[in-house]
């Protein structure tokens, strides 16, 4: 952390001052050539200095407690603050849940400082996030998960889910290629296949999509949530169809 370097650097540019300072020997108060030298105490007084620096410095621009991250990069931690803000009711079970994620985030975020290559922390990171409506941050924490697991295919899903999200919908060249790479790893993984419907269908390439749609329809449980969706993908998709056909000349 910064609050720690700083003082570990200050702690060897006062060893460096005090070990520098001529020393004074008993009954001398000018050295040999008329030098000034300095007593024990003076000597200890003027090694402190840049430990106090040190301190000033921090205090200036963040709290020890704080990552180490500029104000401006730590959008998670006040968008944090805004969902506690906004969530008053302590009785309800709800509350106490988004709680105890944040006092768990504020140490996960702690613990990647130390060790950004945590994996497990990141996707713990990103899923708590996505629990209190943290979506960018959320987003951030599964690039970082996706990088450091080698490509895993159900976070390449979970990531783009994330990310389709973020951007009301849209699936974007990033999101593309998740959902492609999930698809050629797992096949018959519903969500994925329901994403690939939905890419088909943002390309304008409605038929493919409801044949998608469809063969998904005929393997899902019909108590699944999933299934309400891709019915209704289903249903959007076969209107589009028949409108097109019929604004089709003779």
């Amino acid at each position: 952390m910064i609050w720690l370097g700083l003082v570990i650097l200050a702690a060897f540019g006062g060893l460096a001052i005090y070990a520098s300072l001529p020393r004074r020997a008993a009954g001398v108060d000018k050295g040999p050539n008329g030098s000034r030298t300095f007593g024990p105490m003076a000597r200890i007084g003027f090694s402190t200095l840049p430990v106090i620096a040190a301190v000033i410095l921090y205090s200036a621009i963040g709290m020890p407690q704080i990552p180490s991250r500029p104000y401006s990069e730590r959008a998670g931690e006040r968008n944090l603050a805004a969902a506690a803000a906004a969530a008053n009711d302590v009785t309800d079970p709800d509350f106490q849940t988004d709680q105890q994620i944040r006092r768990l985030l504020s140490q996960i975020v702690l613990s990647l400082e130390a060790n950004p290559r945590n994996l497990q922390g990141w996707v713990v990171l990103a899923r708590g996030s996505l629990r209190l409506g943290d979506i960018e941050r959320a987003v951030a924490a599964f690039a970082r998960a996706y990088a450091l697991s080698g490509h895993n295919p159900l976070l390449a899903i979970e990531y783009a889910d994330t990310r389709i999200t973020a951007q009301q919908g849209q699936i974007d060249k990033v999101s593309r290629d998740l959902i492609l790479h999930a698809l050629g790893q797992m096949p018959n993984h519903q969500l994925s296949r329901y994403y690939y419907g939905m890419m088909l269908k943002q390309q304008d390439k409605h038929q493919q999509a409801l044949n998608v749609f469809t063969d998904l329809y005929r393997d899902i449980p019909k108590d699944d949530p999933l299934s309400g969706a891709t019915e209704a993908e289903i249903q959007l998709l076969n209107a589009e169809i028949a409108d097109a056909t019929q604004a089709e000349p003779n």
